[in-house]
């Protein structure tokens, strides 16, 4: 009867492949629940800083203007001095800003693809910001424990949803705004929650833990049986060697006592020979590349591993046979491999040289030959060498080498410059197309950090370093445009966008950004900026600058108690000059009085053409009698600077200043009513009804 250890001898092993396989699936399952929560949160944190970046341009931009619609009408939140403004042509704006163009956004891609996007906060302007319980508690993270980011998966009643929500940081551009709300530069003013179906995710990670306990519990299954089965056949075969060792023991004993003093040593030199033979068999065959050895003279092959035939699919028998290497090169590397090679087995130089292979199913395989050759009495007697499959490297150093070349033609086609700069050094590298943006020839550009900031506007540099300490400080995008001085006299606007990458022990922190000159932007906004409001002829603003102006200006003077006075004047008898002496002399004669009275009244005060030959001087901080005064300077100056052929052209004023029960359009009236009370009264007259 077997003893109580014999007949339990599987427990042992068994009960370990189980803890071993217990072990795995709990490894595998954790494993796979991060990473499931991982790409939940990645997938949040992706579609806010989208948002985000959004919003940060419409911010830099102070807003968008957008037609008014019925999707979009004027936000009744935004409380802007020019939120709605009116294109000369009569189309309604509005302004867009980004917590607008946020709701707009998330409107459409909910509706598009079922993501949920909502900018939320604590102290909401708009009541449809209100944040939920599990936002408020996000909120009240962000603000009083510091965090950056919190993300859940959670089933609220519809289903799961992965919810993600980030902390929105006031900037400088956000008190425009925020002011009011007490706001400070860096405070968190809220966030931007994002909320994506997840009943396909969680399906599939459900899916993936069963298939886990599935793909386990067959493996112990299988593993668990044929390890009893094996158990079992081994200790039969233990038994029966047992019985027969004990009737040839005797046997044995005698002619092993006879035999161990004479092959002692014979025993332990072939058993340590044997060692390293299986030793030195075992390491080739297992190492990563063929291991071989060839005749110096005639390149046959006297030993090939294994790893050929599972490399390149040829038996080790075919490489013994005479021609066998040469012949199956790749013909464009056939004359040269082997040259190469026969040249230095004859200078005795250990080499290593790269060319292609045809492997047995037609492949193309790279192999890097590493080779010593074996001489004997100064003359090659041996190769011996290593083939190691590179083919991998190879077709990535290609697409790599494609890749580098298809990114420089498209941001040589944009014209966008690409950078690397390392804090720590000082260090600078750019690509060609950054020369030709700062107007540096390459030995001009010394791969120094000061290289650049001697081109940058002396204004904007305090802007750009104190931009570039807080991205290297706090790891923000750095995201700004600043101005150049290009050749010594050429001012160009340059849009900078760089990400922090960091550090590690084999690579210090950098920042990785782009260039792209944006000067010719610049003067087209600047160009629409000046059309907008300007009146052609004259050079003075027009009707709808002043109107948006007086507005202003009057909701100004109520707000501190300040005086506000309007002039308006027309030229006398100005249709006898355009009959006279035609319309190109009636142009200079408004353009040369627009002059006149620009030099002659203040700094502070707005002219404009409100039509034809009528025109406006907003005063603001001006009573009743100072206007008067001002009106008087106008006629002088006019009369004082005749137009030839024309000759001296005068002007009726009407002055006007802001009462209590006033708003724009009764301004306006008044002033035009005493305007024709001056004509009316003789002309080259001035009529104010509240001077004294």
């Amino acid at each position: 009867m077997l003893r109580l250890p014999d007949r339990y001898y599987w427990v042992l092993p068994l009960g370990a492949w189980t803890v071993l396989v217990a072990l795995s699936l709990a490894l595998m399952l954790h494993h796979g629940d991060n990473a499931a929560y991982a790409t939940a949160r990645q997938q949040g944190r992706d579609i806010f800083r989208m948002i985000e970046a959004m919003r940060l341009w419409n911010s830099r931009a102070g807003g968008v203007l957008m037609r008014q619609s019925e999707t979009t009408p004027p936000n009744p939140y935004l409380e802007l001095p020019e939120r709605d403004p009116v294109t000369t042509s009569g189309i309604p704006l509005t302004t867009v800003n980004p917590a607008y163009m946020t709701r707009q956004m998330a409107g459409m891609i909910e509706q598009e693809s079922g993501i949920r996007i909502h900018i939320t906060s604590l102290r909401p302007i708009n009541p449809n910001n209100i944040a939920d319980p599990w936002e408020t508690q996000a909120l009240q993270a962000f603000e009083q424990a510091g965090e950056k980011e919190r993300s859940e998966i959670l089933d609220e009643g519809g289903g799961p949803l992965i919810r993600y929500m980030a902390p929105l940081f006031v900037r400088e551009e956000c008190l425009k705004c925020h002011q009011k709300q007490n706001y400070r530069v860096g405070d968190v003013r809220g966030g931007i929650s994002v909320s994506i179906p997840a009943a396909d995710f969680v399906a599939r990670a459900e899916g993936s833990r069963r298939q886990l306990l599935v793909t386990h519990a067959a493996v112990w299954a299988f593993v668990a049986l044929m390890l009893t089965i094996y158990l079992r056949q081994y200790r039969l075969q233990w038994a029966s060697l047992k019985t027969l060792t004990a009737t040839l023991e005797e046997r044995v004993q005698e002619r092993t006592a006879r035999l161990e003093k004479e092959t002692a040593a014979h025993r332990a030199s072939e058993l340590d020979a044997r060692a390293h033979h299986q030793r030195f068999l075992d390491l080739v065959n297992t190492t990563d590349g063929i291991v071989w050895e060839a005749d110096a003279n005639t390149f046959v092959f006297t030993f090939v591993s294994r790893k050929a035939e599972t490399l390149l699919g040829y038996p080790v028998q075919d490489w013994e046979k005479p021609g066998f290497w040469v012949g199956h090169l790749h013909p464009e590397d056939r004359e040269w491999a082997s040259q190469y090679c026969a040249a230095c087995t004859g200078r005795l130089e250990p080499h290593r040289f790269e060319y292609r292979f045809i492997a047995a199913d037609g492949r193309i395989v790279w192999l890097e030959d590493i080779v010593t050759v074996v001489a004997e009495d100064g003359l090659p007697k041996l190769l011996r060498g290593l083939m190691v499959d590179i083919t991998t490297r190879r077709e990535a150093e290609l697409e790599v080498r494609h890749l580098t070349q298809r990114l420089t033609l498209a941001t040589r086609a944009a014209h966008i410059g690409i950078w690397e700069y390392e804090p720590d050094t000082g260090k600078v590298v750019w690509d060609s197309t950054m020369h030709d943006l700062f107007g540096l020839a390459p030995n001009e550009f010394h791969g120094r950090i000061d290289d650049i900031t001697a081109l940058i506007l002396p204004e904007d540099i305090p802007h750009v370093t104190t931009l570039l300490d807080e991205t290297l400080r706090t790891g923000s995008d750095f995201v700004t445009t600043f101005r150049i001085l290009r050749h010594g006299t050429e001012i160009h606007h340059i849009d900078a966008n760089a990400v922090l990458v960091p550090g590690n022990s084999h690579k210090p922190a950098r920042l990785i950004g782009v260039n792209r000159d944006v000067t010719e932007r610049k003067r087209n906004e600047q160009e629409l900026l000046r059309l907008a409001t300007t009146d052609v002829l004259t050079g003075c603003y027009n009707r709808g600058y002043l109107q948006r102006m007086l507005e202003m200006e009057i909701d100004r003077a109520r707000r501190h108690g300040h005086a506000l006075s309007l002039l308006m004047y027309d030229l006398d008898h100005f249709k006898n000059v355009n009959d006279t002496w035609g319309h190109g002399v009636g142009d200079q004669v408004l353009a040369r009085s627009a002059v006149v009275v620009r030099d002659t009244i203040r700094r502070t005060d707005t002219l404009a053409r409100w039509g034809g030959e009528e025109f406006m001087v907003l005063c603001p901080h001006t009573s009743a009698a100072d206007a008067r005064v001002l009106g008087e300077r106008v006629q002088q100056a006019l009369r004082e600077h005749p137009t030839p052929p024309a000759g001296v052209v005068t002007a009726s004023v009407g002055v006007v200043t802001l009462r209590p029960e006033d708003d724009a359009d009764t301004l306006l009236k008044r002033a035009d009513d005493l305007m024709y009370r001056a004509k009316q009264a003789g002309r080259d007259n001035v009529c104010c009804d509240d001077c004294p």
